[in-house]
């Protein structure tokens, strides 16, 4: 008889990842996410004091996975390579999870001020790479917001769409970027 795996904290976030994906809310009912781990509720309160601590934790999780880590990877690459490296970074995100985290938000308050931060995270950043590369409070905070607002409307819109043809998008855009700041708009 072979002993089952014991699953860890990390390991109940990645099942709930894949569960939300798949299942969307419904999958994470404490019923559900045992039944596809073959646990014990004890299994999972062994790590998470109750349902409501692990719906924080994942949503803290994504958090980290999808924003916090690409901010830092990004950052550790040169200054002039850092919206290339964003834009590759985010191309490869699982924009899968990202939209089934929105519709989550919808329905969890925790999920909801998450999303909200994360948003306001994102945002940011970009506002901060287009203020090293020149630009005005105003014109980055502006464009920022127009290109996040792509980005998200592309997750929706066509969640089919492969991180090649994203990478082009965001080529596109940089490109319109760059010709629109560098000529005074009449």
């Amino acid at each position: 008889m072979s002993e089952k795996k014991r699953l860890g904290k990390e390991d109940w976030i990645t099942l709930g990842f894949g569960q939300l994906v798949k299942e969307g809310i419904g999958g994470l009912t404490l019923e559900a996410l045992c039944q596809t781990a073959s646990r014990t509720k004890g299994s999972f309160y062994h790590h998470f004091k109750d349902h409501e601590a692990f719906l924080t934790a994942l949503a803290h999780a994504w958090k980290k996975q999808n924003t916090l880590d690409v901010a830092e990877e990004t950052l550790a690459s040169a200054p002039e390579d850092q919206a290339r490296t964003l834009a590759l970074k985010a191309a490869q995100l699982d924009h899968d999870l990202d939209r089934a985290m929105r519709q989550f938000a919808q329905l969890n308050q925790t999920a909801r001020q998450t999303v909200r931060e994360v948003d306001d995270l994102r945002t940011q950043f970009i506002v901060a790479l287009y203020r090293a590369q020149g630009l005005d409070d105003a014109t980055a905070n502006s464009i920022a917001k127009i290109e996040y607002a792509a980005f998200v409307g592309a997750q929706i819109i066509w969640p089919e769409m492969t991180a090649e043809e994203r990478l082009r998008l965001d080529q596109k855009f940089a490109d319109l970027v760059s010709r629109g700041t560098k000529q005074p708009h009449k």
